[in-house]
């Protein structure tokens, strides 16, 4: 059953993540990082997409605007909505968790260099698919 896959991949991979980022699995701050990678986006997005509360994303984001992670634009056609988009030194930081990530998650599983490739491959063609790409 799909159902049950991606239930367990979700779960495993919560595990493959315990030693990254000082013993935490996947933060919302990467979470975060990696969703304003390349876009600018609001916070009603963000809350979606994070599946947190607004006041638990406004905490996070002022958290993250503090160090330097994001910045806070305003929206020309109303002055009183704001966006968020990744700074250098976020994504500098976002990269450093990544690279982090993937070196945990070889670690554990014992993959080689062509291991991994092979594996991102299919998850590529698992997100694709899961994502109603018909590439």
């Amino acid at each position: 059953m799909l159902a049950e896959q991606i239930l367990a991949l979700n779960l495993a991979t919560r595990k493959l993540c315990k030693n990254c980022d000082n013993g935490t699995v996947i933060s919302q701050k990467m979470r975060l990082l990696y969703l304003v990678r390349n876009d600018v986006m609001s916070p009603r997005d963000l809350v979606g997409e994070l599946c947190i509360a607004k006041p638990n994303l406004t905490i996070l984001a002022r958290n993250m605007i503090a160090e330097g992670m994001i910045e806070k634009l305003r929206v020309d056609r109303d002055l009183r909505s704001v966006h968020y988009k990744i700074t250098e030194k976020g994504a500098q930081e976002l990269e450093r968790m990544m690279a982090e990530l993937d070196k945990s998650v070889a670690e554990q599983l014992e993959l080689s260099d062509k291991e991994m490739q092979k594996g991102e491959k299919k998850l590529e063609a698992a997100l694709d698919f899961i994502n109603g790409s018909d590439e």
